[in-house]
């Protein structure tokens, strides 16, 4: 599920919620409180070195007090080898093979799925693991907090789903079990449900069933978390490190690595040359400079979905006036025109950035050749807003909540574009929650903004006039409304010819809007100790679930 890759939360639609509560702590495990030891004292030679991943999704920083839970930010290695899904994708995302389940099927209407459980699965701690587990999961994170957009907006549209979020059914009607067979019945058909699927991680009933759903990401489970990947938690020092052992519980194939051990680290760079660290991923152009000149370690680039773009807030901060400065279409043409995006991105994020100019990547079969690509020309920026009428009196407020240099360098930039353009700027990073700042404050003009996306619905979903999506309330749900029928198309067909004809509808959409400016997507990359890591499989988006064969890597 990044988003920023400094945070990977996707700002959507729905409400993002998670849960807390102590776990039964029937465990063989050692025990979590031992503090006895520091990471640097941990002997790492025959083990698979990692960096600790925290709430946000991204590698680095401080070991927790505890591991975060999953229905927010599923990828990062630590999390996809404790618990799976009932699919597996492949590295691509566009495809997947059953892993908890056995096989499934769908109704030619595409409203009724019957997915069929493995025999004789278990948790990490002997109990059984059921299709009760997967009913109470899809129940549960309905009415969960800190969750991903992606598991909300699917599961909303199973039957009952209204009334069991409300409360005012005790059920969710549209999902039940029977042995070991799961149904699913949906009010309309969701394209990509088996898709969420593969990256939903299922939960314990037994240890978390007692607990508040508004907690369940948070609770006391997460502090010896049992799961049922591939791998289990051996021991947790918090604040230090963990390790990671093969769980004698998987019924899958039996992984290579007999040990792994996860470190917290401020600078990766400085942990792969103490030898502390033999696998990372990061879009941060510094680290990829630095671990290029550590010896032995080889990059692997990855393009992902990870969209940088700026937001206009058209309808001001009180939410109903249509003169704010970015209402006229013709300024944030203007704006765009005067930014050179293609200078900044080489300059800011050498071989990272790759310029988008729709929602849909160029490279991609369902991009529109015809989509304007606002080449740098501050020429006709000052003739759009002049053609405006432009009041260059009013000052505009930049914002921007990313805290790292890289941000900051682009936005000082950005604010000295538009200066040059004659504009007066304010630029200031927002100091509050980002969510709140964006769409209940609406202190600002323009602001940076990211977003890690699982496909393309989810840039898509942003234009949607539904009253729940954050974003009626800077563009307005009147404005919205013309995207309505082809967001609605795109989520509910696979057929790959319709889908590139709705692509390239809502593609033309967004160039007569312009509400949200395209500026580039980051790419990602993952650095891979040579000298004593074998890999197979492929490498793929690190913010979810995907096969990377792991039980084939070696240590050299």
């Amino acid at each position: 599920m990044k988003k920023l890759v400094t945070a990977c939360v996707v700002l959507g639609l729905g409400t993002m919620v998670t849960a807390c509560s102590p776990a039964n702590s029937s465990q063989s495990n050692s025990s979590p409180n031992n503090t006895s030891s520091s990471s640097s004292s941990v002997n790492g030679n025959n083990a698979l070195n990692i960096l600790w991943i925290g709430s946000s999704g991204a590698p680095g920083g401080p070991v927790g007090s505890k591991f975060p839970g999953l229905w927010l930010n599923r990828g990062g290695l630590q999390n996809v080898l404790m618990f799976r899904s009932l699919f597996l994708p492949n590295a691509a995302l566009t495809k997947e093979t059953p892993d908890l389940a056995k096989s499934y099927s769908v109704s030619s209407n595409g409203l009724t799925y019957k997915i069929t459980m493995k025999n004789h699965l278990k948790w990490q701690d002997g109990k059984p693991l059921t299709a009760k587990d997967v009913v109470w999961s899809i129940k549960t994170v309905l009415k969960a907090t800190l969750v991903n957009p992606m598991y909300t907006n699917s599961f909303s549209e199973i039957k009952g789903a209204k009334s069991w979020i409300s409360g005012t059914s005790n059920s969710l009607s549209g999902v039940s079990a029977n042995g070991n067979v799961i149904t699913i019945n949906l009010v309309k058909p969701v394209a990509d449900f088996i898709d969420v699927l593969g990256q939903f991680p299922i939960y314990p009933e037994h240890l978390l069933k007692n607990v508040n759903p508004l907690q369940i990401g948070t609770s006391s489970f997460w502090k010896h978390p049992i799961g049922d990947g591939m791998y289990k938690l051996s021991k947790f020092v918090p604040g230090n490190y963990a390790i990671l052992v093969p769980s004698n519980t998987y019924n899958g194939p039996k992984p290579k690595i007999k040990k792994i051990i996860i470190r917290g680290a401020s600078n990766p760079v400085l942990a792969a040359q103490k030898g502390n660290l033999d696998l990372y991923n990061t879009n941060n152009p510094q680290e990829v400079s630095g671990l290029k000149s550590v010896k032995g370690f080889v990059e692997h680039p990855i393009n992902i979905l990870y969209y940088r773009y700026l937001i206009f807030n058209i309808k001001g901060d009180k939410g109903n006036k249509n003169d704010d400065p970015m209402a006229n279409y013709k300024v944030r043409q203007a704006i765009l025109y005067g930014i050179n995006r293609r200078k900044l991105a080489k300059s800011i994020y050498p071989s990272l950035a790759r310029i988008n100019n729709t929602g849909v990547p160029s490279s991609n079969a369902a991009y529109d050749s015809s989509a304007p690509t606002y080449s740098y020309n501050p020429t006709k920026a000052k003739q759009l807003l002049k053609q405006a009428h432009f009041n260059f009196g009013q000052t505009i407020k930049l914002r921007y909540y990313y805290s790292d240099q890289n941000s900051k360098n682009f936005m000082t930039a950005v604010a000295q574009y538009l200066r040059n353009l004659g504009m007066k700027v304010n630029l200031q990073q927002f100091q509050g929650n980002a969510t709140d700042d964006l769409f209940k404050v609406r202190n600002y003009d323009i602001a940076l903004k990211g977003l890690s996306a699982f496909n393309f619905q989810n840039w898509y979903n942003e234009y949607s006039p539904n009253p729940n999506n954050f974003f009626t309330k800077i563009w307005g749900k009147s404005n919205l409304v013309k995207f309505n029928a082809d967001i609605k198309k795109l989520s509910e067909i696979r057929n790959p010819a319709q889908r590139k004809s709705t692509l390239l509808a809502l593609q033309k959409l967004e160039e007569k809007t312009l509400y949200k400016a395209p500026l580039f997507m980051l790419g990602n990359s993952y650095f891979v100790n040579n000298n004593k890591v074998k890999l197979a499989g492929k490498l793929g988006n690190p913010w979810y679930n995907y096969n990377m064969d792991f039980q084939n890597w070696t240590i050299k």
